[in-house]
């Protein structure tokens, strides 16, 4: 497997982000804004997938356990338990790495389709767990949890979608410099090199074993980072925020950007997350739809679509050169 190309990439970056920043002074109204706005979280959190799934190839069909993991905690600890939000988003990201932790610990003895069954097992026992779990409310005779979910409280006055617009904008900015950075290091080229040929790394002295928990923890923390944004966002967590339909978002987003690109992953999620949104498909069909193209794009664009159509394009002109006679 060849290493990931991120040559390009900061420009690509640079000319997104200054259409982003300027996009508000078009007149949008609140709704869209809305929508971009939990669109750069769910583009950080398509973007954690590809850290696991990508480039070290640890295809995990639960990855929303580490998101729910983070929303769930917002809520519990600030509704339940009345902590400050700010310490309920760290200890949100300490559990959501912990859980990243003991899902690479359990997973890393398994190869290929069994890490995605791990995974989505313990996502989808994540989901049905709390789809049926209430809890009573300390300020009344009622109860939270279930379908409802249970707000998060963030003990501010609400900010307006202009300030959550830029900030969510100024987060998704600096968690792909972050995994930019982890994927040109050390450890990321080791990543890409266990997705190529478990073999070889481990002939080459790799720990593989160490390296696929360590791609599970980032992966978890940079989910559990979109999952306390989301929290803050929307303000309040549900157990659709462990859905399989938020595993597959995911893996799909991945697959079309082109996995073990990171930036690929993220400009799909921001492309159709808000097509998907106004589109009004019941959560039902979008998880049909997300497998559908999830097979659609692996079978006939490997490399993700722009990936697949940059070498096709590459084997046309070496195919015409060499007709030429060069």
């Amino acid at each position: 497997m060849k290493p990931p190309r991120f040559g390009k990439i900061p420009g690509v970056l640079v000319a997104g982000a200054g259409i982003l920043l300027l996009l508000p002074l078009a007149g949008l109204d609140v709704f869209l804004l809305d929508v971009l706005t939990i669109g750069f979280l769910t583009a950080v959190y398509a973007g954690s997938w590809d850290i696991v799934g990508g480039l070290a190839g640890q295809i995990s069909l639960g990855h929303a356990l580490f998101f729910g993991t983070a929303t769930y905690s917002c809520a519990l600890l600030t509704s339940l338990l009345g902590w400050p939000f700010p310490l309920a988003a760290g200890a949100a990201l300490l559990l959501s790495t912990a859980a990243g932790a003991a899902v690479g610990t359990l997973s890393a003895p398994l190869k290929g389709p069994f890490v995605a069954l791990l995974t989505l097992a313990l996502g989808e026992a994540a989901h049905e767990f709390f789809l049926g779990q209430t809890f009573f409310s300390p300020r009344g005779a009622y109860s939270w949890g279930g379908e409802g979910g249970i707000p998060v409280l963030l003990g501010i006055p609400w900010f307006s979608p202009w300030i959550a617009y830029y900030a969510a904008l100024a987060f998704l900015l600096l968690c792909t410099w972050i995994m930019l950075r982890i994927a040109r290091s050390e450890t990321g080229l080791i990543w890409t090199a266990l997705s190529g040929s478990e073999l070889s790394a481990r002939a080459s002295g790799v720990d593989i074993r160490r390296h696929k928990r360590l791609a599970f923890v980032a992966a978890a923390a940079l989910a559990g980072a979109a999952g306390v944004g989301f929290a803050a966002c929307v303000g309040r967590a549900t157990a659709d925020d462990f859905s399989l339909e938020l595993s597959f978002q995911a893996a799909t987003f991945a697959a079309v950007g082109g996995r073990g690109t990171i930036v690929g992953p993220i400009l799909a999620a921001l492309l159709f997350y808000p097509l998907l949104q106004g589109t009004g498909i019941p959560p039902a069909g979008r998880v049909l739809l997300y497998a559908l193209v999830l097979l659609f794009t692996l079978r006939f664009f490997p490399a993700g679509v722009a990936g697949t159509l940059r070498e096709r394009a590459r084997a046309r002109r070496m195919a015409g050169r060499k007709g030429d006679g060069r």
